[in-house]
């Protein structure tokens, strides 16, 4: 038998497989729940958020509607805990592109060989300067650049990435994938909305031939499609236009998302093709308009600075949410946790320790954590600072409650003077963040000096 026919065999031992399965949780549900005897049946959980992982039940449910239009789901990606720096750097980037777009083609341009480049920005104005070179700073800082030096007289920034794997699929295409994501998942989260989610599933249609989609989630039982592009889109929207009929997902929930090209240039090439088109500025617009929700805000901050009321939605979309209302019990938590550890552990094995022991939610968790990670309150063996989630770390910088309390203040504070240096000179403004964070101001002397720091770091233009 040839090759070819093996393969048909296969594949269609698979569909065959992914029926039975269908058929018998079909069968199982009308059962009724099954649990062991004696177990008190769980309340299920909420609407999966941002950070959170999925069970085998969600993974199966997509596989279910996906085996409903006779398509086999192949192989798909398995979701890691989402590490709060490739989070923070996409969301970074994904944000403000138009100001960072010279950056990231000079990076994309050495991915290959690593080699050093120049960027002059003398040309530049101050939102694109404090942007890249905030940008900059991290992606040295987490070794994303193998050096960075940025000349301010000269506005020159000299620079080199790093020819690894990680960073070289976070800079083709990886980062603006996940910035999608977290952005829709934000999304659907503040609506309250039910979801599950598939990424990068391979899959065989009806045809036999395979295909690979980025991202399909069901919304309240509904799908919703995107793929995401951030070149040589041509090769493609024809293409996921002639699929989209196979998946049988509506044109407006079908999106493709392509970075970088113009507003109109979407609405043209939605008319051309039977599928919505985007790019990285409307596709939150398309989505909300395709589950038909309320007008979503855009701009949180207005030339530099945050406008009153918003400060709470400036933490919120920084991954900082400060939860005062669970945070101190939180904190008393960690330090119960870390202190009885026996081996270097990472944040993410800790958090779901506590979500154990609190029965909080691990998005909540995560923006506490967050805090607790930017605030640099973990340390590693040999007592240096540890600043991710996914690097082990030996202890906390104390076990005093009110020093980790401090730190993930620090966090709140830096996040907010990175947008608006002069928040805290209003008296109204500080009474605002004490009754937003529920904790206690700095002292006018430290906000000076975070202030300063986060200038030195080129976070603003000095």
């Amino acid at each position: 038998m040839s090759q070819e026919g093996i393969l048909e065999l296969i594949l269609q031992e698979l569909r065959q497989i992914s029926s039975e399965i269908k058929a018998l949780r079909e069968t199982l549900s009308d059962m009724g729940p099954v649990r062991p005897l004696g177990v008190e049946e769980a309340e299920k959980p909420p609407a999966t958020m941002v950070g959170e992982e999925m069970d085998e039940e969600d993974f199966l449910t997509v596989f279910d509607w996906l085996a409903s239009r006779n398509i086999t789901v192949k192989n798909y990606k398995q979701e890691e805990t989402a590490d709060a720096v490739f989070d923070q750097l996409a969301v970074f980037l994904g944000e403000r592109f138009a100001s960072l777009k010279r950056l990231h083609d000079q990076i994309r341009r050495h991915l290959s060989t690593g080699g050093s480049f120049t960027l002059n920005l003398e040309s530049s104005g101050p939102e694109e300067i404090a942007n890249t070179t905030q940008f900059c700073t991290w992606l040295h800082q987490y070794a994303f650049l193998s050096s960075y030096r940025y000349n301010r007289y000269s506005k020159t920034i000299y620079a080199a990435p790093q020819r690894i794997g990680k960073v070289i699929n976070f800079f083709t295409g990886g980062w603006f994938e996940r910035f999608v994501f977290l952005k829709v998942a934000s999304l659907l989260s503040q609506h309250g909305l039910s979801y599950v989610h598939l990424l990068n599933p391979q899959i065989s249609l009806p045809s036999g031939d395979d295909f690979e989609l980025d991202l399909v989630y069901l919304i309240e039982d509904e799908p919703l499609w995107l793929e995401c592009k951030t070149g040589d889109y041509q090769a493609y929207v024809a293409k996921y236009a002639d699929v989209r009929p196979t998946l049988a997902v509506p044109r407006d929930r079908s999106i493709l998302v392509v970075l970088g090209i113009s507003d109109e240039l979407t609405s043209q090439l939605t008319h051309l093709y039977d599928i919505t088109v985007a790019n990285e500025n409307n596709f939150l617009d398309m989505v909300a308009s395709a589950l038909g929700l309320a007008e979503i805000p855009h701009e949180v901050t207005v030339n530099g600075a945050v406008p009153a009321g918003k400060l709470s939605t400036l933490l919120n979309r920084a991954g900082l949410r400060p939860l005062p209302e669970i945070r101190p019990a939180v904190i008393e938590q960690l330090i119960d946790v870390v202190s009885s550890m026996h081996r270097p552990s990472t944040l993410v094995e800790v958090k779901s320790i506590l979500a154990e022991r609190t029965g909080e939610s691990k998005s909540k968790l995560q923006d506490i954590l967050n805090a607790v990670v930017k605030g640099g309150c973990l340390v590693d063996e040999q007592g240096e600072l540890v600043y991710s989630f996914t690097v082990p770390f030996a202890g906390l910088v104390s076990r005093d409650s009110a020093e980790i309390e401090g730190r993930c203040m620090t966090a709140y504070i830096q996040a907010v003077l990175r947008t608006d240096p002069a928040f805290f000179d209003s008296s109204n403004n500080v009474a605002e963040f004490e009754q937003v964070t529920g904790g206690r101001m700095h002292d006018p002397a430290t906000i000076e000096r975070l202030r300063e720091q986060i200038q030195e770091e080129g976070g603003r233009v000095v």
